[in-house]
């Protein structure tokens, strides 16, 4: 589900585009879309509905100080280690965790420019605006080891992808 094959892709395209008619106020526009998110894949409408990708690169935008490379980089980052994380064929449980923890990990990246910013600035923020921060930035990091954790549980209900088998003196290693 993290990498859409191209046919899905265009698909989603389509989409869009009858969604930036909905958007103009075309009422027949709007109702088309309603018609075809009904009848679309679950990976479409998956994706069409995925807010992390979309508050990642927000949250991506905020920690570039404007630069594009760090923008995309950071971005690129989470995506990657969404992927990572799923793992092979992962259980659309696996999925939205590992999302989740990608989009924590880039909020916590976040919290810590802006934090260290104001560490930098010290003369500029009050002793309670800088405490008030800090304690947004335990929140967003115990958030996102409890994601961790509960993604590692996940994975780990779901059992080895290898198993290792002795028979008659050999060993096999057989994946699922």
């Amino acid at each position: 589900m993290l990498e859409l094959p191209e046919a899905i892709r265009e698909r989603i395209y389509e989409l869009q585009e009858l969604s930036d008619k909905a958007e103009d106020d075309d009422a027949g526009a709007r109702q088309e879309l309603r018609r075809r998110l009904a009848q679309e894949v679950p990976e479409v409408v998956a994706r069409c509905s995925d807010s992390a990708r979309s508050y990642r690169r927000l949250l991506a935008k905020r920690s570039s100080g404007g630069s594009p490379l760090v923008e995309e980089a950071i971005s690129e980052t989470a995506r990657r280690m969404a992927l990572e994380l799923a793992g092979e064929a992962p259980t659309p449980l696996a999925v939205l965790l590992s999302e989740r923890v990608a989009s924590l990990w880039v909020l916590v990246e976040l919290q810590e420019t802006l934090l260290a910013a104001y560490y930098y600035k010290a003369e500029a923020a009050s002793p309670a605006f800088v405490l008030q921060m800090t304690r947004l930035q335990e929140s967003c990091n115990r958030r996102y080891l409890g994601a961790i954790k509960t993604l590692a549980q996940v994975q780990k209900l779901q059992g080895p992808t290898r198993v290792q088998v002795n028979i008659g003196g050999n060993q096999v290693n057989v994946s699922r």
